[in-house]
């Protein structure tokens, strides 16, 4: 069960709602220690003054701030302390907007409210409502972390959800960030639609289990080769062509997607997508309507696969496609087990 991070309330109009703030993300980055080579040494850091080389105790480090040329405006932690915000007892909506007019780019961290103790449920539930019904999203600042945070409240399925802002100054400007911007363009005959034929025929219905984080899969599955002794080699994933010919890639890539394509704008349906050699394109598992299993077993698959030979990746991806809870904590082994117990009648 995870645990607040904040808890204050949410104000709106003259409404004061208690909640609680939970992370809605969990960071699967596998982690690894630095160790000194041929022992389990750790590596250890110290701080150390550049001149002298002498490390340098935590309460001898201040913070400067440079004016160049080797000059240093020096700010104690007291001060930056001093100068901190305080911690917000209040999440006050001051606007209210269309989620729309916000461009994902300003979106920072996900986060849920939940409501905090008696009598909080109903005024929470009246605010999700409110907002669900009008399409608005509620926006405010908040102090977490002692950082001052400017935030979109919305409403999800079941509960509010908080999402943590970059300012309008923090976002980069592409004209100014980057050397060229593409230039806008006409095009000749018939490239237009059968780039829209390719968006089509490449529509599915989202389903955000469908896409798997097949680094993380293969480093899991070098780690568990490892700790038993095993050598693993991965299938090397074939090279781009440097594509010229705009038209003949996209009319190549229609004609791969297979019978049906051709026709998938026209009629308003989708066609299966196509596979690369390994099964996965872009992290999603492809093939059929959102997996490669559903493909086999659409197209009458004579006989179980064979699991242990499967990748980790494509094993996650059969994992998704049973629902199975804790898949992406599980070991190559257990996630077997739990397929083959899935996969019975």
């Amino acid at each position: 069960m995870a645990r607040s991070i904040w808890s204050g309330f949410l104000s709106f109009g003259l409404v004061n709602v208690p909640v609680g703030l939970y992370p809605a993300t969990a960071d699967q980055t596998i982690h690894f220690n630095q160790l000194h080579k041929g022992t389990s040494h750790r590596i250890r850091y110290k701080k150390v003054d550049e001149v002298t080389g002498d490390e340098v105790a935590t309460d001898e480090i201040v913070s400067g701030f440079p004016l160049g040329g080797g000059e240093y405006v020096v700010v104690t932690r007291d001060e930056l302390k001093e100068a901190a915000p305080g911690k917000s007892e209040t999440i006050e909506i001051s606007d209210f907007v269309d989620l729309g007019e916000i461009d994902p780019v300003h979106f920072r961290q996900t986060y849920y409210l939940a409501p905090r103790g008696k009598g909080a449920d109903r005024a929470y539930a009246l605010l999700r409502q409110a907002m669900h019904e009008t399409g608005k999203i509620g926006i405010a600042t908040m102090v977490l972390r002692d950082k001052e945070h400017l935030v979109a409240v919305r409403p999800g399925d079941d509960v509010l959800i908080l999402e943590t802002m970059y300012f309008a100054d923090e976002i980069r400007s592409p004209g100014e960030e980057l050397e060229t911007l593409p230039k806008e363009a006409s095009f000749a005959g018939r490239e237009l639609e059968v780039a829209k034929r390719l968006v089509e025929s490449l529509t599915v219905p989202w389903e955000p289990a469908d896409y798997q984080n097949t680094y993380r899969a293969r480093v899991e599955e070098l780690i568990e080769h490892k700790r038993e002794g095993q050598s693993v080699v991965f299938e090397e994933e074939r090279p781009k062509s440097n594509v010229i010919d705009l038209m003949a890639a996209l009319e190549a890539s229609v004609a791969k997607m297979g019978p049906g394509a051709e026709g998938g704008a026209a009629g308003g349906g989708t066609s299966s997508g196509g596979t690369g050699a390994s099964g996965t394109r872009g992290g999603r598992a492809r093939g059929g309507d959102s997996g490669t299993g559903r493909r086999q077993a659409a197209a009458g698959e004579s006989g179980p696969p064979d699991l242990d030979a499967m990748s980790k990746a494509d094993l996650m991806a059969r994992a998704a496609e049973l629902d199975i809870p804790g898949r992406s904590k599980m070991p190559k082994p257990e996630l077997i087990k739990a397929i083959q117990a899935a996969s019975r009648p």
